[in-house]
């Protein structure tokens, strides 16, 4: 690997008319805006920072290491549905989640994240700059929410966790699979699984020294004969994967409204009719992605012109 320093890096990448002076000091306190969503703080990095965030991305944080066996979030090519149909063929499934997530990633953790794979990352000076770099990567010592380069992050701050749950899987003939903070593992025996998720507990602490912990009351456990819904996908008896019966009445509601009351659908939706038609959009492209045959169901019972319509977010009707 030929390594550069980093402001040469930046330079090239932007033919020298870009400038970040905030990386002597790692200050960002002006460069982005906090909101409030569903009850949780999104942080909005301004233009400038967005793009020091896109430089960060590509020569630092893509070449962090990733457990792709295991994780099936915030990568190209793979999705939850990758995550769910690994367990198409089990009978018992444990699924849990980690508490705060993003926010329990602290500066610490990240940096330990960085020195562990400093050898791949083609920045030849990056420990010159990595306690500024760390600050522009973080927000009151903790990874935000809404940052670009957080789920990145996320994915390899994991890393030795990842690989020890999948060592430990394999050896018990389990199946495992992480979705962001989602941790699913499953089997063909039920005494693999209770012993498992006692094991993952336990891992998740040790390996980021008790900063992460999962979410006990959403631990749940299930098996072949009751419904098996993970990640809000549903595995039906012969090992296909579709959307929870719930969501279907809840979208077909929605567009039954959009297309004799509109009036109707911006209530439901509780939003403005251009949220409304973007949030039931996000739906269908999702529901697209997880069974196209039900879009098709959908396009016969609503007309293809409707369905089309939001799944290229456009009110044309």
């Amino acid at each position: 690997m030929n390594k550069r320093p980093l402001i040469d890096l930046l330079t090239a990448m932007h033919q020298g008319k870009f400038d970040f002076p905030e990386l002597d000091t790692g200050n960002i306190n002006d460069l982005y805006e906090t909101k409030i969503y569903n009850n949780r703080e999104i942080h909005i990095p301004n233009k400038k920072l967005k793009t020091f965030h896109s430089f960060l991305k590509l020569f630092l944080l893509e070449h962090l290491s990733t457990n792709e066996e295991v994780v099936f979030s915030y990568r190209k090519g793979v999705n939850a549905v990758d995550a769910v149909s690994k367990h198409s063929n089990s009978k018992y499934f444990f699924q849990t989640d980690i508490n705060d997530f993003f926010n329990s990633i602290d500066e610490e953790l990240v940096k330990t994240t960085i020195i562990r794979d400093i050898e791949k990352c083609p920045i030849s000076d990056i420990n010159l700059h990595i306690d500024s770099i760390i600050k522009t990567l973080t927000i009151k010592n903790s990874v935000p929410v809404g940052f670009s380069t957080s789920p990145l992050l996320s994915n390899s701050c994991l890393f030795i966790f990842d690989n020890s749950l999948k060592d430990y899987c394999d050896k018990n003939s389990l199946t495992l699979s992480r979705y962001s903070d989602d941790i699913i593992v499953s089997g063909k025996k039920k005494e693999p699984i209770l012993e498992a998720e006692r094991y993952i507990a336990q891992l998740l602490s040790d390996t980021t020294k008790n900063k992460l912990s999962i979410n006990i009351k959403k631990s749940k456990h299930t098996q072949t004969g009751n419904k098996i819904k993970l990640l809000g996908m549903v595995i039906l008896p012969n090992g296909k994967v579709t959307i929870d019966i719930k969501f279907k009445k809840d979208t077909e509601v929605k567009l039954h409204y959009y297309l004799t009351n509109r009036e109707k659908f911006i209530e439901i939706v509780d939003s403005d009719i251009e949220t409304a038609i973007e949030k039931l959009s996000g739906h269908l492209n999702y529901y697209n992605t997880v069974d196209p045959s039900y879009l098709d169901k959908l396009r016969k019972k609503y007309g293809a012109t409707t369905v089309d319509m939001f799944l290229h977010k456009s009110d044309r009707l």
